[in-house]
């Protein structure tokens, strides 16, 4: 950014949706905790990892590069679990390994649980398509994307991690349902529903899902959701960023067990106002890249960042549901992909307006209307044309793209908050 002095296509720190509600949840965060230094000291380096992604991601080149580098590192990521299996140990993985009952870890801060990994590398199988199948050159396709599919695929399978399963299972039925013909979409529902479901149960540990009752990993979780619970309920702002720790007794001894929840432990540290806004970013993520799709889908590039974009929000989001990543630079790079995107996005929609404006004038001059339709308005005796673009003879879709968080946006934003808080409850209740 400072080398090459490019600037984003809408320059400055608070131009879009994405920007304001970072800043509010900082701000949340710093005045919630207990120690206001602290959480400044820990939360702040994760909001400079979005503005200087967002203001480093200037066209839609360095976006798909940026992705392929996310890709090549889970790829990575598998490749040293993978390689622990056949003598290669270069992380400590086979002592993880064998620690966590031998279901495949590896010796780092972040993936040195089975279920911590599988959520990590699972997402490069559809990442992959996105980028090197999709549309894609012999290379890509022939062998980029299995050979990336091969060993995210071997790695989740040896982790034995249930979620994860169902995880991988989801987003590849959303491959062939974003952006699909109605068809197509009924046909990957369909196949999912019948034989998805019957490969899924050849998997790995997945006949307890039959029994999760009797999990003794699933009881201990159910213990720290009920705790986790009645911090959040004890207070609206729970007890403070990075506070909540769930304390349970197992077999006569008072141990730690973690939620194994992004939005469990953000309702329990950060109460009801910091899940809303937990939520809510990742809301404005989806709404940018869903909105993105009428200026994205004529090219093959754009487009291909915005599918990719969306598959990595989605398997965030349901991951969080099974793994803690709700203070990690994951959740905050997402958000700035999808907030890159929107600025793209928003600058050509700006542009198109002006180009139309342009065109429009050069019609009035020659008193031609070939593809624009004018009424007027008389304003202090001037008549001034309300422009109505059209296309064979149809009007066409505003021009205009989402750039403000609206009242259907907080209505949204709540709906989503309700909703993970009745799964929560309902979990807890029904198990």
């Amino acid at each position: 950014m400072l080398t090459r002095h490019e600037r984003s296509p809408v320059p400055g720190l608070l131009k879009t949706p994405h920007d304001w509600l970072i800043l509010i949840y900082f701000i949340y965060v710093v005045w919630n905790a207990p120690s206001s230094q602290e959480a400044l000291k820990g939360f702040f380096p994760l909001i400079t990892f979005y503005a200087l992604t967002v203001q480093t991601l200037t066209n839609w080149g360095r976006v798909i590069q940026f992705l392929k580098t996310w890709n090549w590192m889970l790829i990575g990521l598998s490749a040293i679990a993978v390689s622990s299996l056949y003598g290669l140990d270069l992380t400590g993985a086979v002592d993880m390994t064998l620690k966590n009952g031998g279901r495949l870890s590896i010796g780092t801060w972040l993936c040195n649980n089975p279920n911590s990994l599988a959520h990590t590398i699972i997402v490069a199988i559809p990442v992959s398509y996105c980028l090197f199948f999709w549309k894609g050159r012999a290379t890509g396709m022939l062998i980029a994307f299995p050979l990336y599919s091969l060993l995210a695929g071997t790695c989740a399978y040896y982790t034995g991690s249930k979620g994860a399963y169902l995880v991988a299972g989801g987003l590849v039925v959303m491959v062939f349902v974003i952006g699909r013909p109605l068809g197509v979409k009924v046909l990957a529902l369909a196949a999912a529903a019948t034989m998805g479901v019957s490969a899924l149960s050849f998997l790995p540990r997945m006949e307890q899902m039959g029994n999760l009752r009797s999990d003794e990993g699933v009881q201990g979780r159910l213990m720290a959701w009920e705790l986790a619970r009645t911090a959040r309920d004890k207070t609206t702002t729970g007890e403070g960023w990075m506070q909540f720790s769930a304390m349970i007794n197992w077999e006569g001894e008072t141990i730690p067990k973690a939620t194994h929840s992004s939005y469990v432990q953000v309702g329990a540290d950060l109460g009801l106002p910091g899940l809303f806004l937990f939520v809510a970013g990742l809301w404005c993520a989806m709404h940018s890249l869903i909105s993105a799709h009428r200026l994205t889908s004529d090219d093959e590039v754009s487009e291909r960042c915005r599918r990719t974009a969306m598959i990595l929000v989605i398997a965030y989001a349901v991951s969080s549901w099974m793994i803690n990543r709700q203070y990690h630079t994951e959740y905050f790079l997402t958000i700035a992909i999808a907030a890159a995107i929107h600025r793209l996005c928003q600058a050509e929609a700006n542009q198109e307006d002006v180009s139309d404006l342009e065109a429009a004038g050069e019609s009035e001059v020659e008193g031609e209307f070939p593809t624009i339709s004018q009424s007027t308005q008389i304003l202090n005796g001037r008549s001034l044309p309300r422009l109505v673009i059209q296309d064979n003879d149809e009007e066409s879709e505003s021009k205009s793209f989402w750039t403000k968080i609206g009242f259907l946006d907080l209505l949204a934003c709540s709906a989503l908050t309700w909703c993970v808080v009745e799964i929560w409850d309902y979990v807890l209740t029904s198990f």
